[in-house]
């Protein structure tokens, strides 16, 4: 009752065509199941249940595929049950227990803990005056399960069979216990042995590193594209970063860890550095604190600032003005730049925007250098008759 190389399938790939695989499950099934239909039960028996979240009883279980040398741990249940003339004794236990097992060639074991069912009732068929037929389906489940401990062969195959005998015993003894309980309890396991999958995925475009800058000490949002994965086995492998894009990033150093794991449960990581800057700038008059009202008009304004970089003041480079629309605004402002220079003297960076040419509106002024945006105000030009009304040139 095994199934090994003697068969020709030991080392079977699992790309066995599913038909050849049902036939010999099918199969095995047949010869698993002969074990229990053996004899003729003419007293009480006992049924195992291999399956505790399936209703009835099964003496075959499919354990389905596992790795060389796995260690399988497995809780069965049994049923003692009136079949026949002779019955086991009110006030007696059942023990059943491990006895002959079979298991397959290539390697393996098989080994069960023993269970006790009972004390029976008093409300049990009593044989004592002689054989008695079973007025009703008595039935009496074990005080708890059995404990089948299976080790799979060493070599991978289809349809491994392991098969425990189970002996029952009576106590204390009664006069008719040879003949009380009769007919096979037996147990047997079906196992395909796989080859394990320890290969980790690999990942692929993990970014080299991220630089952002921000003028919120809060931090930055991150934005980058996920990296993929590719696996020898499993096609879709999944790919997770902690801090995931659209998490704040705070200001300074700190990594972005990625990881790709496959069915298996096999994973690769991979970390990237990411580096926030942090800067600042501070408008002088007459700018003053980041918005500006004033009549549209051919006018030149100076804008005076002071920039920081991670809190280092920024003395070096070619910062430019960038003016703009704002973002809800209809003024139709053609982007344009202005370049600031540095006054020692003053210890200022000074820009002359001239407003002419820039329409009615809101218009967004920025300070930039080498793409990075340090701050900005919002320029807002009214109409003369507006400012007629009362709303000349302010600060708001």
């Amino acid at each position: 009752m095994h199934d090994g190389p003697q068969n020709g399938r030991t080392g079977t790939s699992r790309s066995t065509t599913l038909s050849l695989q049902s036939i010999r499950r099918a199969t095995s099934l047949a010869v698993a199941a002969a074990v229990l239909a053996t004899g003729v039960v003419l007293a009480d028996g006992v049924q195992p249940d291999g399956d505790l979240l399936m209703p009835g009883a099964q003496g075959v279980v499919d354990l389905g595929a596992v790795a060389p040398g796995t260690v399988i741990n497995h809780e069965v249940g049994f049923t003692l049950f009136c079949g026949g003339l002779r019955h086991v004794d009110p006030g007696q236990t059942v023990t059943v227990s491990q006895g002959a097992t079979v298991v397959p060639a290539v390697g393996g074991s098989i080994a069960t803990t023993a269970a006790t069912i009972g004390p029976v009732p008093a409300s049990w068929v009593n044989d004592q005056a002689g054989p008695i037929g079973c007025p009703s389906a008595l039935r009496l489940a074990a005080n708890g399960p059995s404990t089948v401990t299976i080790v799979a062969p060493p070599v991978p195959g289809l349809n491994y069979l392991f098969t425990v005998l189970l002996v029952k015993s009576l106590s204390p003894a009664g006069v008719f216990d040879s003949s009380s309980v009769t007919g096979p309890t037996a147990l047997t396991f079906i196992v395909d042995v796989v080859d394990a999958d320890t290969t980790p995925p690999v990942l692929h475009d993990v970014p080299a590193g991220l630089e952002l800058f921000t003028s919120d000490p809060g931090g930055v949002v991150l934005d980058y594209a996920l990296p993929t994965a590719t696996d020898d086995r499993d096609p879709a492998p999944s790919v997770a970063c902690v801090p995931p894009p659209g998490d704040l990033a705070p200001v300074g150093a700190s990594s972005v860890t990625c990881t790709a794991t496959d069915a298996t449960g096999n994973s690769a990581s991979a970390t990237f550095p990411v580096l926030v800057h942090l800067t600042a700038v501070l408008w002088d008059e007459p700018v003053g604190e980041g918005s500006w009202l004033m009549v549209h008009g051919n006018r030149t304004i100076p804008v005076k600032l002071r920039a920081w970089l991670d809190g280092v003041p920024v003395t070096v480079g070619a910062p430019e003005l960038v003016v703009s629309a704002c973002g809800d605004s209809l003024a139709a402002t053609m982007e344009r730049s202005v370049p600031v220079s540095y006054q020692v003297d003053s210890a200022r960076w000074m820009g002359h925007l001239a407003t002419a040419g820039l329409a009615v509106g809101c218009h967004r002024v920025e300070l930039s250098a080498g793409g990075v945006t340090f701050g900005a105000f919002s320029l807002e030009l009214m109409a003369a008759s507006s400012a007629r009304s009362g709303a000349s040139a302010r600060r708001s």
